[in-house]
């Protein structure tokens, strides 16, 4: 076991010494060639400074295009994607006729996409990511990356229907059901493929009732007919068929009783005042 230690610690202590000696003396061929080499073994951290050099070495001429290409990719691979989202957007740029440039468009896309926050966190970096995946399909309608980015859109548009849901649904446990009838509301008008939509329409019914019932007795036949107005709602989407059919036509009834209940109260309002 020593032994395999020591001829570890050997080829490791050579490998630095050719990096070293080929960052401090090589030419600018030995360089690319070592570039590229660590390049291929997935060794990042040496292939990008050497790419770093190797771009002012040759710059003006034509292999620049190909070492531009791998500095930008070995950003990628040290999960730089800030970095590496520039570089692949300016290579875009400057070259224009490149027959990499589609590639760079679409790894620009694949940087945001990296970029993009759990569902917990804001969603703003996630928008971001969609409108460039979207901007690359735009732009190569035909191209062989569509495909994943459909995927990666997918996935990302899943995270903020998850993210909506949840806030919407958060009012509703907090016991704050006026603000839980907007924000479910607004998250079944703006998002039609939301993510448990029938629970989310339910809940504004519900919430509307319990908004109903814990109100003055004098708003309270105004709060039961939006109520009413909140499960025909419900009814015009699901029918009878869907999951909470049983709570709905439940709450139904109560509504029924409370909104009799409050009729009774603003009619004996309204003779007393006359």
């Amino acid at each position: 076991m020593r032994a395999i230690l020591y001829t570890i610690l050997a080829f490791s202590i050579i490998g630095c010494s050719n990096y070293q000696k080929v960052i401090k003396k090589g030419t600018r061929e030995q360089k690319l060639e070592a570039a590229k080499k660590y390049y291929n073994k997935k060794d990042y951290l040496r292939a990008q400074p050497l790419f770093e050099e190797l771009l002012g070495l040759y710059y003006g001429q034509n292999e620049r295009e190909e070492i531009y290409f791998y500095y930008a990719y070995s950003h990628y691979g040290v999960g730089e994607y800030l970095l590496a989202g520039y570089h692949f957007r300016n290579f875009t740029q400057t070259y224009a006729l490149s027959p990499k440039r589609e590639e760079a468009a679409y790894m620009t896309a694949v940087c945001e996409y990296q970029k993009s926050m759990p569902y917990e966190l804001d969603q703003t970096p996630t928008k971001s990511s969609i409108n460039s995946l979207q901007a690359f399909i735009n732009q190569y309608p035909n191209s062989s990356y569509v495909a994943d980015c459909n995927t990666k859109i997918d996935d990302l548009r899943a995270r903020i229907l998850l993210k909506v849901y949840n806030s919407a649904k958060l009012y509703y446990d907090l016991g704050h059901y006026k603000s839980a009838i907007v924000s479910c509301t607004n998250a079944l008008d703006d998002y039609p493929d939301m993510i448990n939509r029938e629970e989310l329409s339910f809940l504004i019914a519900e919430s509307s009732f319990l908004y109903a019932k814990n109100s003055i007795k004098k708003m309270q036949e105004e709060r039961y007919q939006n109520t009413m107005t909140a499960i025909a709602t419900y009814h015009s989407e699901f029918k009878n068929s869907g999951d909470y059919s049983k709570e709905i036509e439940k709450l139904k009834e109560k509504t029924t009783k409370g909104l009799a209940a409050a009729r009774d109260i603003n009619t004996t309002i309204n003779s007393t005042q006359k």
